[in-house]
């Protein structure tokens, strides 16, 4: 399977995440029960994968293809010694605890899988099931099908799975040039350095969301929201970190904003719904160093944030003249990030929006997830997800170890968030 321009551009990372299920009786639990649950849980992913074939395969770089050889995916199980209630009721929430139940980091390989998957299983019956997923051909708009897929082959069977769609290296054939990121990463001069990072989450409950779109309309001066509850928060957030690099470094410093846009449904070309691969771009919004902290108000944020991203969703609606040009503005953003990141006074701030992705709807037959989280992890950004009862927001932030005690103790996040 070739993959696509977009798949190869993809900075080689993996991303974790984790689904917590208690125990079908929580008063008294069977050995029995968390035995059949292994069994459903292993027969329906060997299935499953049969229709996700490419991530049982091996990526080749020099090829910039897919081999779908059957080698399969990393399954493991863990027992733990503890209660899954120490989780589900905030006693372990640090990213770093919950490495534990995620397999670990591997570099990207021609022989490394594409999903490596561990199920923990607690004392008392109940179970945490981790991913690490390869974002070489997978979005999280294609995780959640697979997970949500992988979930209905064993509750219901393959009848209610939706079929998945692998030829966006059809619609975007990969290029085999010398991308400006290559370049980026061979050169001396223009390599950037490895930061100590750290990730923290921090919950805005439906509460605090009410108070921040209270705060958002008293700076328009207006009584209904023209702006989404993303575009809020991220503004929100963004405000904080740019407030912390200048505390961290005295000065105000040009803020680089990226936020993947999912290109299914918004552009010219007819992509399908269920087309599995990464098939979102960058969209990139710039706060200036020559700006002042009048700049930094609420509304303008949020103007910023929503013109950008709104801006961008027009002109990849629009009518293109063929793959170069579509090719030549999917390009673009990473070009001004490389160049700002040449310049060497610049920050980029990435934010990935994980809500309405259908995470909490994941049933194995079992009952949906009490919590789902992301664990460490090794490169700045910010995953926004919602709580388990859809009111509030999670925001998992990972950033510079440094710069991390200037942010979470900002005013904007203590007064409106709980750990």
């Amino acid at each position: 399977m070739r993959i696509s321009f977009i798949d190869q551009h993809i900075y080689p990372t993996t991303v974790p995440v984790i689904f917590y299920y208690p125990a079908a009786n929580r008063n008294q639990h069977h050995p029995s029960e968390t035995v059949e649950r292994q069994n459903r849980l292993e027969k329906s992913l060997s299935e499953i994968l049969s229709l996700y074939y490419p991530l049982a395969g091996r990526y080749i770089k020099e090829k910039l293809i897919v081999i779908c050889n059957d080698e399969g995916i990393d399954y493991v199980e863990a027992l733990v010694d503890g209660q899954l209630s120490q989780i589900l009721h905030g006693k372990v929430v640090e990213a770093k605890e919950l490495n534990q139940f995620v397999p670990d980091q591997v570099e990207e390989s021609a022989t490394s899988p594409f999903v490596a998957i561990q199920v923990s299983i607690f004392k008392c019956g109940g179970l945490a099931i981790g991913l690490r997923f390869s974002h070489r051909i997978m979005d999280a708009f294609t995780l959640s099908l697979f997970v949500n897929g992988w979930a209905k082959m064993c509750k219901v069977g393959i009848n209610d799975v939706i079929t998945p769609n692998f030829e966006s290296g059809i619609l975007f054939p990969a290029r085999v040039i010398v991308s400006d990121q290559q370049k980026l990463q061979t050169s001396s001069k223009t390599r950037l350095p490895k930061e100590v990072v750290v990730t923290r989450r921090f919950v805005f409950d439906a509460k605090a969301i009410s108070k921040l779109k209270a705060e958002a309309l008293s700076s328009f001066g207006l009584k209904y929201c023209q702006f989404s509850v993303a575009e809020l928060m991220i503004a929100w957030i963004w405000r904080a970190q740019i407030s912390a690099a200048r505390a961290r470094y005295g000065c105000l410093r040009t803020s680089l904003l990226s936020v993947p846009m999912n290109l299914r449904g918004k552009t010219f070309e007819n992509i399908p719904y269920n087309c599995c691969g990464n098939l979102f771009t960058l969209v990139i919004g710039r706060f200036p160093e020559d700006h002042d902290e009048s700049k930094m108000g609420l509304n303008d944020m949020i103007n910023l944030v929503r013109d950008t991203i709104r801006n961008s969703m027009e002109e990849y609606a629009k009518p293109m003249k063929g793959e170069d040009e579509f090719f030549s503005k999917m390009m673009k953003p990473g070009r001004e990030i490389i160049e700002e990141f040449r310049k060497g006074n610049g920050d980029l701030r990435t934010f990935t929006s994980w809500r309405n992705l259908g995470i909490y709807e994941v049933d194995f037959g079992w009952g949906k997830p009490g919590w789902v989280s992301v664990a460490e992890r090794p490169h700045n950004g910010v995953i926004l997800m919602d709580t388990k009862d859809g009111g509030g927001i999670e925001a998992w932030v990972t950033m510079n170890e440094e710069e991390m005690p200037y942010f979470q103790h900002h005013p904007d996040i203590t007064n409106f968030t709980s750990s």
